[in-house]
């Protein structure tokens, strides 16, 4: 199934690769709901993009970046328009795919970390899914790595199948091409290769086949994954809930 990336696609003055999870099929015959987004940092929101967040239903965002990541990028208020932000770094270094160039292990090692280092990060996001009375959107730096691990979690608790969890992850290469024109000035400082910086900007379909299928091993499901990191059973059903339209 090819994920139709226009059709998903928020356009925001400034932010890069936000789309929501709506109107893929799920195994029982239902559709997820377009309430959930994904997308990069929100550093560069223009008022009026915030007032698109707004009207599309969005009035809570979880942020999974570091510390380091959100001094350096500083989200605007956005109280001012009714949405409340929480901070639920997966890690606390600056894990942007810049910064990942160091010792990097490949991108499927890398989410397998992640599933581990950030169960307190992904615990956050899913019982605010589970609660918030209104839409929530959940981003890093660029709304790729941490936030793919995190969309493949809920898409798959919805009960969309492993193909289409996959195609959504893909989506995040071409979404992310004008914001690597903006890296540069970080990348040259960085001393890092342009090619070998577009390969960490890369959403290949085999990291997350390979992501999916340690879930499968590690935790049977994303549901068994979610009670394994705290999640109550009621939760989980309250998420699933959620996530379908």
């Amino acid at each position: 199934m090819t994920v139709e990336a226009p059709v998903r696609e928020l356009r925001l003055q400034i932010a890069y690769n936000v789309r929501h999870l709506g109107g893929y099929a799920t195994k029982d015959g239902n559709r997820t709901a377009s309430d959930i987004v994904r997308s990069a940092s929100l550093h560069r929101l223009s008022d009026e993009a915030i007032e698109q967040l707004s009207a599309h239903g969005i009035g809570a965002v979880v942020d999974f970046r570091s510390t380091v990541e959100r001094e350096r990028d500083v989200t605007p208020d956005l109280s001012r328009h009714g949405i409340e932000v929480v901070h639920a770094p997966v890690f606390e270094q600056d894990a942007s795919p810049v910064a990942l160039e160091r010792e990097f292990p490949g991108f499927a090692k890398v989410y397998e970390r992640m599933l581990e280092m950030g169960r307190s990060a992904y615990k956050s996001l899913f019982e605010l899914i589970a609660d918030a009375p209104t839409g929530v959107l959940f981003h890093c730096a660029a709304g790729k790595d941490r936030t793919g691990v995190a969309a493949a979690l809920a898409l798959d608790l919805a009960g969309v199948d492993d193909e289409t969890i996959i195609d959504d992850y893909r989506v995040s290469r071409s979404l992310l091409t004008p914001a690597f024109q903006e890296w540069l000035p970080r990348i040259h400082e960085r001393g890092m290769d342009e090619k070998r910086a577009m390969q960490l900007m890369a959403s290949n379909p085999e990291d997350m086949r390979a992501t999916l299928a340690h879930i499968r091993n590690r935790w049977g499901s994303a549901e068994g994954y979610l009670e394994d990191i705290g999640l109550s059973l009621d939760a989980i059903s309250a998420v699933r809930a959620r996530l379908v339209a």
